[in-house]
């Protein structure tokens, strides 16, 4: 049975497996001659469509006809459709197209894809995670569970390089999404008395709309600007085609910046060629802003996580290779950051984590006569111990008549979590309750929904980020009492949120669990729902 972790990007995706000796490799796109694949998809016709270099060449051409960057689009409720040649296709069906991609990948070269685990940033939400394996399983992939991006790289490093005990900040830029994670690298002894490794997730942040392609557009935007400049025109006037042209100059730009001074851009613009000197001084000042918000979240996850000694800063993700990013946070902390493998690390972590869950591997470190470190894949138990993405809890009254969240279950806990409370009908002769089922990614005990227990806006803080998952149905017995005792159970790991209402009085119980493979369906009408506290 083959294994493979998968690195789904917003703009370079990555497959890799275990060797036989039980390292991780990166499978290569002989294609492309690359150890990644563009994240692009050219929907040539009705019959060929082309994922990868090739389609990202298109963006020139036939722009109108090309669909990059959709990992910012999954799971979002606003997210955009797209349509060719009378289909219309989601961002879970453009992402599966991505990954039924690599798959072709392993199997061109006498591989066989078996089960997968898919990465994803460590803030995304239920709705994004479903999406993610939605489009997994629309792949034909089989797969066995998600891991957060930082908690794969993570895992890479440590395969390779654990020695001791240490504290690891992980700074993930990539081409659409920024991850800032704490773990903390330990050595423990397991049930059977048998010393292991284990990963402990201490804080995470990030944002899901900041990456590379934030860095491509300042560029792009200061290139319209001068070809503005030098012909006369406002941005307005630039038309469509030449701005296709300037988009696909971008990256190579970008990329040449991070090796060279300076670098030089040519644009045909109504038949006169401007040519656009870039300096590298003149990248980073349009990017500061960019670099000063990364960091912004990196001292938020440090206090988040009671300010811990890091002992070491791993850079990972493409867009880590900008010097900008090096020597910004370098100076932050000195002698400690160090380039891990930042295109490949995360699919790698993901091929360990693949390997753990189907033959119940473990890591182990041993050391090599030059004081290096070197591993092997044995049978045995390696922990995580990851957090959750979001807080949770149910919708209900609070003592002033108000409808709130009770955050029962809090973003940064350890997965699993578990939570049970005690609430109450608010009145007689209730036929049954609906117990709307929250996330958000607010710390406050409780906090107000946009919408309210019958659907109308209300006043509230948007950057809470509050999505109802689905609701509980439970029938209340005949003559039921006002404040008869309902209790609530959350449970919430990798894969979902479990949600029970008992009630007391007579035991009877309803359970669900929204998870990778549900159907949410949600019941915005609900009106009866349980109280915080009995009068």
């Amino acid at each position: 049975m083959s294994t493979y972790g998968i690195d789904l990007g917003t703009t370079y995706s990555c497959i890799a497996t275990l060797d036989n000796n039980g390292n991780p490799e990166v499978v290569r796109n002989q294609v492309d001659a690359s150890d990644t694949l563009a994240s692009v998809v050219y929907f040539e016709s009705s019959d060929n469509v082309v994922i990868g270099a090739s389609a990202k060449d298109m963006i020139e051409t036939d722009g109108d006809r090309v669909v990059q960057f959709v990992k910012r689009e999954i799971g979002k409720p606003d997210a955009h459709t797209y349509e060719f040649d009378g289909k219309t296709y989601t961002p879970v069906e453009i992402s599966s197209l991505i990954l039924k991609r690599l798959k072709q990948m392993v199997e061109e070269q006498g591989g066989n894809v078996d089960d997968v685990v898919i990465t994803c940033p460590a803030y995304f939400g239920l709705e994004e995670r479903n999406a993610t394996k939605k489009a997994g399983e629309l792949a034909g992939l089989h797969v066995l569970n998600l891991i957060n991006e930082p908690t794969a790289a993570a895992l890479s490093y440590c395969a390779r390089q654990f020695q001791e005990e240490r504290t690891i900040l992980v700074y993930d830029l990539g081409g659409g999404t920024f991850d800032v994670t704490i773990v903390k690298m330990s050595q423990v002894l397991n049930d059977e008395g048998n010393e292991v490794q284990k990963v402990t997730v201490v804080a995470t942040g990030g944002n899901d709309k900041l990456g590379g392609k934030d860095w491509d557009d300042k560029l792009f935007e200061y290139i319209i600007q001068v070809c503005c400049d030098e012909n006369g025109l406002t941005p307005l006037e630039i038309d469509a085609e030449t701005r296709q042209i300037i988009r696909s100059r971008v990256e190579i730009a970008k990329k040449k910046l991070s090796t060279s001074e300076s670098t030089k851009v040519k644009i045909n613009v109504n038949g006169s060629m401007t040519n656009i000197v870039i300096t590298r001084d003149e990248f980073e000042q349009l990017t500061s802003n960019l670099v000063a918000q990364t960091m912004n979240y990196v001292e938020e996850v440090i206090k988040n996580a009671n300010n811990p000694n890091i002992d070491m800063v791993l850079l990972v993700g493409g867009s880590t290779y900008m010097p900008m990013i090096h020597d910004t946070v370098e100076k932050r902390f000195p002698q400690k950051v160090q380039l891990h493998d930042p295109d490949r690390a995360v699919a790698m972590g993901a091929a360990i984590y693949a390997s753990m869950l189907v033959e119940e591997n473990m890591l182990e470190i041993s050391s090599s006569e030059n004081g290096l470190t070197s591993s092997t894949i044995k049978k045995g138990k390696f922990s995580i111990e990851d957090q959750t993405p979001r807080s949770f809890g149910p919708g209900v009254y609070d003592e002033n008549e108000q409808y709130v969240i009770d955050n029962i279950i809090k973003m940064g806990v350890s997965m699993p979590a578990k939570s049970v409370q005690t609430y109450y009908t608010p009145e007689d002769n209730m036929p049954k309750i609906i117990l709307r089922v929250f996330e958000n990614m607010s710390m406050d005990e409780t906090l107000i929904p946009c919408v309210n227990e019958q659907g109308k806006s209300q006043e509230c803080n948007v950057a809470d980020n509050v999505k109802l998952l689905g609701d509980l149905e439970m029938a209340l017995p005949v003559a039921t009492k006002k404040n008869t005792p309902i209790e609530v159970t959350f449970k919430v790991d990798a894969l979902g949120v479990y949600v029970k209402a008992k009630n007391v009085y007579n035991g009877e119980a309803v359970e669900t669990t929204l998870h990778m493979d549900s159907d949410i369906d949600v019941k915005r009408s609900c009106v009866n729902l349980v109280k915080v506290s009995a009068e």
